[in-house]
């Protein structure tokens, strides 16, 4: 999937993109946590003097497997970021979890490794099925082996 924004161009005012963002968006990433997923992304940016402000939305819920019993958990997300775009050549650049860095020449931004990373640390540690949701089978099994 393809979460490139032009900025060329782009003044005070505002530029929004939205993208629909499903498994195959995550599969791109050899992602083995996440396997499906149904997100609406919107992304508006502003530019600001030398740098551009933005704001990332992304609503929906991906599909994981429950750390307990294995079967699809489906998690919601709710996300609201913002961060800054600042354009420079030099690799020496702090990196920041809010800041995008690019070459000065640049006419697209690209979001995918920033939406990537932002729903994966967005999910909960412990990925489990509320009490007694999980898959009978495998807790029987569970309560087997643990024995």
């Amino acid at each position: 999937m393809n979460c490139n924004i032009d900025i060329k161009g782009l003044g005070s005012s505002v530029r929004s993109s939205h993208f629909d963002l499903d498994g195959a968006f995550f599969e791109a990433f050899e992602s083995e946590s996440i396997a499906d997923a149904t997100l609406s992304v919107d992304v508006d940016l502003r530019k600001s003097g030398l740098q551009i402000q933005g704001q990332m939305n992304a609503r929906g819920f991906v599909v994981v497997p429950c750390d307990r019993c294995l079967e699809a958990l489906r998690l919601d997300v709710d996300l609201e970021v913002p961060f800054v775009v600042m354009f420079s050549d030099s690799q020496d650049q702090e990196q920041d979890s809010e800041l995008i860095v690019i070459g000065s020449g640049e006419t697209q931004i690209d979001m995918s490794q920033f939406i990537y990373d932002y729903v994966c640390t967005s999910l909960p540690l412990q990925k489990v099925h509320p009490e007694g949701e999980c898959d009978p089978v495998m807790m029987e099994k569970m309560k087997e082996i643990m024995k």
